[in-house]
């Protein structure tokens, strides 16, 4: 293990806050919307609970276990938008008159990601996988002679996954991914854009493994719901990466959608396609690494 002196650099600086709808987590996998930003950030201290018990034996300590629960990360941040607030905590946010219903529902699971800034100007980057956030707590104060901001306070509790990841030596389940600018072969592209998912090796290159009708294929029947099998789990914003035009340029109207797995895509057009007609299958997708891929996919009806 080499470890580099820039990594003993202190925090100064906290910014970048993420949160992502976790839409699967179980035996099968585990996905996640694509990041959104949440909200300007002052503070975020993280607390796990640990425990630990010594075991005796021959009148002396003879062993030490320990455990760990869940991550309590305290935030205190300038504001957040009501639509947002509602996505958090499950409540209803209507749209049409621009008000949230204080309705007691139960929270989401939400992925929860930022960086600290380090004294050297390199950053490290948090990544939670799952947890709930608590109504965060709000004050407020009248105006006086010298201005004094409130700031929300609000708790995200963080668990385990799940769903077990391959970590290289072992499978297991996994709470928080940590990165460092200062540590060799780390790279925090796309940190912000996918929910980073534990890889202990390169991922395989995101590839279509099948699709039907196939590439060229004649003779389709115009009633197809075309599918797309992938190698890897796409993020849910794939669904909207996917076209499908006729050669003539002619975009149909259709509604996508992912598996439960996310590898399989299925497009379904609004209505029976057109027959004797060619039509193109246009593929821009990213994977949940943050890998694209590019191609197309000709058949005629």
């Amino acid at each position: 293990m080499t470890v580099n002196a820039s990594e003993y650099k202190s925090r100064v600086g906290l910014d970048s806050l993420y949160i992502a709808e976790v839409t699967l987590d179980d035996s099968t996998g585990y996905t996640a919307d694509t990041p959104e930003y949440f909200a300007p950030a002052a503070e975020a201290s993280q607390e796990p609970a640990s425990s630990f018990e010594v075991d005796y034996a021959d009148d002396k300590p003879y062993d030490v276990m320990t455990a760990e629960g869940p991550t309590k990360i305290s935030l205190t941040v300038t504001n957040i938008p009501i639509e947002i607030l509602a996505k958090i905590t499950g409540r209803v946010f209507d749209t049409v008159s621009g008000r949230m219903f204080d309705n007691g529902a139960e929270a989401p699971y939400i992925a929860l990601s930022f960086r600290s800034k380090k004294s050297n100007d390199s950053y490290r980057y948090y990544q939670f996988l799952k947890g709930k956030f608590t109504p965060p707590k709000e004050e407020a104060v009248t105006k006086g002679e010298k201005p004094e901001p409130k700031k929300l306070q609000l708790e995200y509790t963080a668990i385990h996954t799940v769903h077990e990841f391959d970590l290289g030596s072992i499978n297991g389940t996994v709470k928080r991914v940590i990165g460092d600018e200062d540590t060799d072969n780390f790279s925090a592209t796309g940190w912000f854009t996918q929910v980073q998912t534990p890889v202990a090796v390169a991922p395989s290159a995101l590839a279509l493994s099948s699709s039907t009708p196939a590439d060229g294929a004649s003779g389709v029947a115009v009633s197809i719901s075309p599918a797309l099998t992938f190698n890897n789990a796409l993020v849910a914003g794939a669904i909207y990466q996917v076209v499908l035009v006729k050669a003539d340029g002619t975009v149909v109207a259709c509604t996508n959608s992912l598996d439960a797995t996310k590898k399989i895509l299925t497009i379904n057009p609004d209505a029976n396609i057109d027959a004797g007609s060619t039509y193109i299958i246009g593929i821009a997708v990213t994977d949940i690494y943050g890998q694209t891929l590019n191609s197309a996919i000709n058949f005629g009806t």
